[in-house]
C-alpha cells in the first residue's frame, strides 16, 4: 500500500489522466482522481461528470438498495442488459405524456417534421394553428400505434 500525500494529487492525476473518460467516454479538461469511498483506494482518473455520476450510484446502491458493495458490479451488469434488452413495443400511459410533452415543447419545424417522420397527413398537418393542435395528432399517433401489435 502506498499513501499519497494531498500535495502531490495534482501531479498524480496529470500524470494518470486518459484520453478520454473511462466510464463516460468523453474528453475533458476537467479531470479528478477517483477513490473508493469505503477502502480510501485510489481507483483511477475520470471525468468530475463521472465521479459526480459514479457516487450517486453508489450511495444509492449502499442507502436505497442495501446492496453489499461487492456485488455492485453485478448489478450494473445485470442492469445494462435489462436496459439492453427488455423491449414490450407497448407505451406505457405515463410514458406517452412523457413524449407528448416533449414533443410539446419543440419548435414547430421540428413538430412538423416528426409528424410527417409518423406519416401523419400533411394537410391536417398544416391546417393546424398551434403547437396545442399538433400536439394532439402526436398523441393520438403514438397512442393508436400501441394498440396495433
Amino acid at each position: 500500500m502506498k499513501y499519497i500525500p494531498q500535495n502531490k494529487l495534482a501531479s498524480y492525476r496529470e500524470k494518470n489522466k486518459p484520453m478520454c473518460c473511462p466510464i463516460l467516454g468523453i474528453k475533458t479538461n476537467d479531470w479528478v482522481v477517483d477513490h473508493d469511498h469505503q477502502t480510501g483506494f485510489i481507483r483511477g482518473v475520470i471525468s468530475r461528470q463521472a465521479n459526480t455520476f459514479l457516487g450517486k450510484i453508489e450511495n444509492c446502491y449502499l442507502r436505497l438498495c442495501k446492496g453489499d458493495k461487492e456485488f455492485l458490479p453485478v448489478t450494473l451488469e445485470a442492469t445494462a442488459s435489462y436496459l439492453e434488452n427488455a423491449r414490450t413495443n407497448m407505451m406505457h400511459p405515463k410514458g406517452a405524456k412523457q413524449l407528448a410533452n416533449r414533443f410539446l415543447r419543440m419548435k414547430k419545424a421540428e413538430q412538423e417534421q416528426r409528424l410527417f417522420e409518423l406519416k401523419a397527413e400533411k394537410s391536417v398537418v398544416q391546417s393546424c394553428t398551434n403547437a396545442k393542435e399538433r400536439t394532439k395528432i402526436y398523441s393520438s399517433i403514438i397512442k393508436g400505434a400501441e394498440t396495433k401489435q
